[in-house]
């Protein structure tokens, strides 16, 4: 990654340190810390956005840890940067603090904080999922290749029953706004197979959720598109080719690239507050990037997405670390180009190649797999804590008990890690990879993934509990 000079750093940082701030590099990382020795400490609400534009401007080229940092003071989006030094004195956190999602992880306010600006920035995160994902159907209109239908429970049978039906996926989200869960995502198999989808997402809609549909697209013309720009907030569209041809090829559809990108403009042109497209990161995609590129960074979408291939029977492209490499150094480059964010999606251990640094800046890590940030409930039924393991852990009306699975509990703690991870400064958003892979090639949910290096673990201040 590029390195900064001390000067190039001090024009980012210079303006922090006067706001109350100060920073220290950590061989690869700056670490930003609250400045508890000045006479006027500021409130984090009123320079947090001074923060939030270092990040923007340097994150893609270094790693930034903002140490000891409350996480309720910390946008959503920013958390994975908070860094626990427990060498430090610790702050102090309030009764109320008990009930946030963070609780055993964050250090609290900084000491003489509430004597100066009271207790009204404790804002408890909720111990729940952000996001509950309903595989609507299992049928789609496609059978592309690396699916991750292909191994589930559908895999013989496309037209398996399905206890969705309209009045019970009703009920879910009636509980599911109910416990407090702001985003529910329609996905499949292909959700506009069914006829009650466009019910379902205005139903969603009206009791005030985020409401996220991901779709192949093909089924989207003028007047889907004008339906849905009242009532989704984000859509997801797969492009997994540069061609017709290549795309038909993985698909099985006809001309779908053609028809995919016809979509995404319908829906930008109906104003669909944000557009997404996801890529699976097969070795071809991976060795035709720039192909890729040219075709997806030309459409109006909010962000490009690449996903690390899902276990199936039929896929044989399996991802490995000299792809990851290449894959990596690709988005890094070419994210310099765009506004368009460029990220690896899902789960890879950031050791998995060289810099891990660069890995860091360009992979949302696997926040949002297995169970830590999200739910899926399957046409079955079952609530899992992803597409991919197919493990029934509660009840679709009674989200926050499955939230509560032991399973899932261990994995969002990170307490089933390989022991070589709890030395790693970006354990808490790499989370090691994908435990399911780690089981799949191991037999055990608590070994290394396939992909990781234990040669090339970061080590820093340590979020460990």
């Amino acid at each position: 990654m590029t390195k900064k000079t001390d000067l190039e750093l001090n024009k980012y940082f210079q303006p922090l340190t006067e706001s109350g701030f100060t920073y220290e590099k950590k061989g690869d990382c700056i670490a930003i810390r609250y400045n508890k020795a000045i006479a006027k400490q500021p409130m984090f609400k009123d320079v947090m956005d001074q923060i939030y534009e270092v990040l923007d401007h340097l994150e893609m080229q270094m790693t930034i840890g903002l140490e000891n940092f409350p996480y309720c003071a910390v946008n959503n989006n920013a958390r994975d940067h908070i860094i626990t030094n427990r060498s430090e004195r610790q702050g102090i956190k309030a009764k109320k603090c008990r009930s946030c999602f963070y609780f055993r992880l964050c250090t609290g306010f900084p000491r003489g904080y509430w004597r100066r600006h009271g207790q009204s920035e404790i804002q408890p995160i909720a111990d729940a999922p952000s996001e509950v994902m309903i595989e609507i159907t299992p049928q789609c209109n496609l059978n592309c290749r690396f699916c991750f239908n292909a191994s589930s429970f559908a895999r013989h049978d496309r037209n398996a029953q399905n206890k969705l039906t309209t009045a019970f996926v009703k009920k879910i989200i009636r509980h599911i706004k109910k416990e407090g869960i702001k985003i529910v995502r329609f996905t499949g198999g292909e959700p506009l197979l069914r006829k009650d989808i466009f019910e379902l997402l205005s139903y969603a809609k009206k009791r005030g959720l985020e409401v996220r549909l991901n779709t192949n697209g093909l089924l989207i013309d003028k007047a889907a598109a004008h339906r849905l720009a009242k009532i989704a907030d984000n859509i997801l569209i797969p492009i997994e080719s540069w061609n017709d041809k290549e795309e038909d090829r993985i698909t099985g559809g006809q001309k779908c690239l053609t028809k995919k990108i016809q979509t995404i403009k319908l829906l930008a042109a109906n104003r669909i507050p944000v557009v997404r497209a996801g890529t699976v990161a097969i070795k071809n995609n991976i060795k035709n990037f720039d192909r890729l590129a040219k075709i997806v960074l030309k459409l109006p979408i909010r962000e490009w997405e690449f996903y690390r291939p899902a276990y199936s029977s039929q896929n044989k492209d399996i991802l490995k670390k000299a792809d990851l490499e290449n894959l990596a150094e690709k988005i890094y480059q070419t994210q310099k180009k765009t506004d368009i964010r460029i990220t690896i999606g899902n789960g890879v251990p950031f050791c998995a190649i060289k810099d891990a640094n660069k890995m860091n800046a360009v992979c949302a890590g696997a926040l949002y797999d297995e169970g830590r940030r999200r739910l899926v409930i399957d046409p079955r039924g079952y609530v899992k804590p992803d597409y991919t393991i197919d493990m029934n852990i509660g009840r679709p009306t009674d989200i926050l008990g499955a939230w509560k699975n032991p399973f899932v509990k261990k994995i969002r703690e990170t307490a089933g890690l390989p022991e070589a991870c709890f030395h790693c400064h970006f354990r808490q958003k790499c989370c090691g990879g994908s435990r399911l892979w780690a089981k799949i090639t191991s037999s055990d949910w608590q070994a290394p993934d396939p992909l990781m290096a234990k040669n090339r673990l970061t080590s820093a201040p340590i979020n460990k509990i």
